[in-house]
């Protein structure tokens, strides 16, 4: 997956070999109920979504296949990525009752050390590109009949994000004017980011939804879930910030509600005036406006944060109020024939 943003809209785009899992109950073959498909070619929709064809991944697979009885409804439900071989613990199948069920799972800590690009070249500025792994969008499309016995219908399904975004950009602050090496930086959370829960797949009015499920089964450990960090630089790669100079992360959430009361924190060291180097660091700062009020993220948006500056003492500068600007909710398209 790629994307930009213009006029509040954050768009997502399809590339080709992106994976997707799609579940029918009312299939006839295969017997799990569902297949992986990976993307194929992309073009733009009509709408200016961007619009991917699909295949199976492994072609000597059995594709979904229309149940044999005639005007059986189908019920299509899509997810991306697929599960296969991907991140541990995130599955989706059809449980009991022929209900879609899914299990999403976000990191307590992701290392992005490779990701990292000076942008624009010998800027001293840094973006770090975000694993899309865990921009995890669901799909539904429903009540489907086949047309024809032997006819093939197109099926389309628009995805949207189950995932809540925050980007951030960071200034170095340093009052001596020297660089610093950045190692990992981190939200924490008073109360749990997220619950891993198996719950049934659903919706909510144009929304999908995970968070609140007609039946779920908490995992081990979800409640204990308040830190999720970002390791960015290390003793033989590091990530050397200079003063002024800016650097650019986002990191994914649960869209289960809205996200209050978020601690941003950064660990690295200084680096001496010979390039070695120097004491280590750990900064921290309440994501609050300048009077002390605590910022909410909205689901299902991406927030852009801004005008944070890493201080070299333990005093947090804002430049007025940390900037947070929401972005609307993108959608993006895919059709394959069954």
């Amino acid at each position: 997956m790629t994307g930009t943003g213009t006029a509040k809209k954050q768009r997502i785009d399809w590339t080709i070999g992106d994976q997707i899992r799609i579940l029918c109950p009312e299939v006839s073959a295969p017997s799990t109920l569902y297949q992986d498909y990976q993307v194929t070619s992309v073009a733009t929709a009509a709408n200016g979504n961007s619009q991917g064809k699909i295949a199976l991944v492994n072609a000597n697979d059995e594709p979904l296949q229309w149940n044999a009885t005639a005007n059986t409804p189908h019920n299509f439900y899509a997810v991306y990525p697929s599960p296969a071989n991907r991140v541990e613990g995130y599955e989706v199948y059809i449980g009991d009752g022929n209900i879609a069920r899914t299990a999403i799972v976000f990191p307590e800590e992701e290392t992005l050390i490779d990701n990292v690009t000076e942008t624009p070249a010998s800027s001293g500025n840094y973006i770090v590109t975000p694993d899309t792994k865990y921009l995890y969008m669901m799909a539904q499309t429903l009540g489907l009949t086949e047309e024809a016995a032997g006819t093939r219908q197109e099926v389309f399904l628009t995805f949207l994000p189950v995932s809540t975004a925050i980007e951030f950009t960071i200034t170095n602050n340093f009052s001596s004017g020297g660089s610093m090496n950045v190692q990992e930086v981190f939200l924490n959370s008073s109360a749990p980011l997220w619950g891993v829960t198996k719950a049934d797949f659903g919706w909510t009015g144009s929304k999908p939804v995970f968070s609140t499920p007609v039946s779920s089964e908490t995992l081990s450990n979800a409640d204990d879930i308040k830190k999720t960090g970002i390791v960015l630089g290390s003793d033989t790669k590091p990530l050397t910030l200079a003063y002024g100079k800016t650097l650019t992360f986002t990191f994914f959430l649960p869209a289960n509600a809205d996200i209050t009361n978020l601690t941003f924190g950064i660990t690295g060291t200084k680096v001496n005036a010979d390039n070695t180097p120097g004491e280590g660091f750990t900064r921290s700062t309440a994501i609050s406006k300048s009077d002390g009020t605590p910022i909410a993220f909205g689901a299902f948006q991406k927030h852009f944060v801004k005008g944070i500056l890493v201080p070299e003492g333990a005093t947090w500068i804002v430049a007025g109020d940390v900037s947070v600007t929401p972005w609307n909710e993108t959608s993006v398209d895919l059709n394959f024939d069954e």
